[in-house]
Parts: structure tokens; sequence; C-alpha cells
């Protein structure tokens, strides 16, 4: 990945217990902090659980605030999304406090405000005590600690300076009684989208279930739908339905209209869907099973279909075998 560069950034605390947002008034000096909240931010941009989104209305004053920020106005308009985000946070306890970090950082020749919600984290540490002739020491829960390097930041929002494209990864809390995502639709009062992941888990299920409905559970169409799906993905990591459609069910135009009609259902209506490269690196490139015996085996994909290096049988009693021919060499693990 390219390198990250943090032009200015400055930290808020947002502490629901406390009942007032405390807000830095000094951006933060570039030491070590720098290169963690650098890779925090690398990380993040490779998240599948992140979302591309387009603000609902251009006049919305959050969208006025952002503009600001990357202005000489920068530190006050941090404070205003802070004051904005900490007044939703208090109306919904569900929410958890956190120190909000907000940035400007420049990556692949764009410029971004980021805003990283670094949600506190529980974890134990020592305690002193000091009398006049003894010390003691305890265990205590601290309850104000930023997620490490290597464990996620739950939630943050990247938006892209030059044409207000907006990128968020969000979790759901409890808001006015039912479980919703509040920085997409309160904070920044965005459209619907779905994360990277959530769109490549409803094609790939809506395969599934496809395949269920029409090849009663066949193992070998599992694995052709599976390649299908990673034969499509586009130099630009696009996957285009219709030809997902006609690679996976080649056979059938009435299955991959049966196929659309299943995503349709699902409230999806998009010709295209953007994957990233995490998403892509995890395609499955071999295929598991497990029988009814207990037998584990994980066979490349694109051999599941050489008869000449794996086959499947049918039996007469119904039972099925599998055949793998022409090996050269056993391991034992």
């Amino acid at each position: 990945m390219e390198e990250i560069t943090l032009e200015k950034s400055i930290l808020h605390i947002l502490d629901s217990n406390v009942g007032t947002p405390v807000l830095s008034d000094r951006l933060l000096p570039s030491d070590e902090s720098t290169d963690f909240f650098s890779k925090h931010i690398e990380k993040l941009l490779g998240d599948s659980e992140i979302k591309e989104c387009i603000f609902e209305d251009e006049e919305h004053p959050i969208r006025a605030s952002i503009a600001q920020s990357n202005e000489e106005s920068f530190i006050s308009a941090t404070h205003q999304m802070a004051t904005g985000l900490y007044r939703i946070m208090t109306s919904n306890v569900d929410i958890p406090s956190a120190d909000v970090l907000f940035t400007i950082f420049r990556y692949k020749n764009d410029t971004y405000l980021g805003i990283l919600k670094l949600n506190y984290k529980e974890a134990y540490t020592h305690s002193l005590v000091h009398n006049e002739d003894t010390t003691a020491t305890s265990v205590i829960k601290y309850k104000a600690l930023f997620a490490n390097e290597a464990q996620k930041v739950d939630e943050c929002i990247f938006v892209n300076l030059k044409n207000y494209t907006i990128k968020i990864k969000e979790k759901k809390y409890e808001i006015n009684g039912q479980k919703d995502y509040y920085l997409s639709s309160q904070f920044m009062k965005t459209q619907p989208a779905r994360s990277y992941k959530e769109q490549y888990r409803l094609v790939e299920k809506s395969a599934e279930q496809i395949v269920k409905k029409f090849y009663t559970d066949d193992t070998l169409k599992q694995a052709e739908v599976k390649m299908a799906i990673k034969n499509t993905v586009d130099r630009n990591l696009e996957i285009n339905i219709d030809d997902l459609s006609k690679a996976a069910f080649h056979d059938s135009p009435d299955m991959q209209s049966q196929y659309k009609q299943e995503l349709s259902q699902k409230g999806f209506t998009e010709k295209k869907i953007k994957i990233n490269q995490q998403i892509y690196n995890e395609l499955e490139r071999s295929h598991k099973i497990i029988t009814d015996m207990g037998i584990k085996m994980e066979i490349p994909s694109d051999l599941m279909k050489d008869k000449n290096k794996v086959e499947f049988f049918v039996n007469q009693d119904g039972t099925m075998s599998i055949m793998i021919k022409n090996i050269n060499e056993v391991k034992s693990r």
C-alpha cells in the first residue's frame, strides 16, 4: 500500500460519563503516535467492512464543517463535528465512549479527512499505593484504553476532500429502541450502503441457495460457482452480476434469471458490486469437503472438474465415492 502522510491531527475526548466533550485547542505533535495512527488508517483503508457512501443532501451542516477542515479553521471545524457526534452519543447510551481523532492525510495523490473513533477498551493493569512504611500493589480494571496496533478500530470515516466521496466503517448500536447504524444515518446523513463484505456475502449466499434448490447440494457445482465468482472479478475489483450469473449457471438461462431474482428479493438491484483486495485474497482457492464419516478433504478448486485428478461417483445405493488419481507423493501431517 502507498504511504500515508498525516498533515495535521487533533484528538478530542468524547466520554459520555463526563457530561460534556473535552475538546483540544492544539494539534497533536508529530511523534511516535503519528506512526501509530498511520498504521491504523492503512489497515482501515483495506478493511472489508468499509462501505462507500455519498451524502443525501449537499446542504447538510456536516459537509460544511468538512469543507472547512482543510483550511485554517481546522481546529474549530473539528470542534463542531465532535460536538455534534457527542450529542448523538449522549442521546443513545448504547454507543460507547471514545477518544476521536480528526486528521487530514494524503494517500494516492488525494487528500482525506479521517475520523477515527477510538472506542475505549477495558484491560487490567497494576496500581501502587504508598504508605509511610510500606508499598502495596493491586490490580485494577482500566477502561479508557485504545486498540493496540494488532487490534481493529471498530469505527471510522474517511472523506475524500476532492470529490466528497465517503468511506465508513461502523457498528450497530441501539438507537431509539432498535439496532441501527448512527455514523452514516445520523452523523454523516449518507444514503444507505452495504460494506464490501456485505455485498460479497449477499452475492455468494444467493448463488449457494440456487445451487441447493436446483442441484440438490451438488458439491461439484458449489465449487464451480465459487470459481466463477473468483474468475469474474475484474482488474478494478468489481463483479458484474450479469457476467457472474452466466459463468456460474452457464447451462441454464432459467437459473441465471432465478439467481438475479434471488438477489432482487433481498433488496439488491445493482448491476455491479465492488470488493476490496482483502476479500479477493480470501476468495477460496480450494474446496473443503467433510463426509458424514468425518473424513475431511481440501481440494484445489481448479482440480474439482479435472477427472484425471479427482472424480465423483454416485453408487447404485445412492452413496457417493470420491476417487483421487495420479498421486505422485503423499505426506502425513
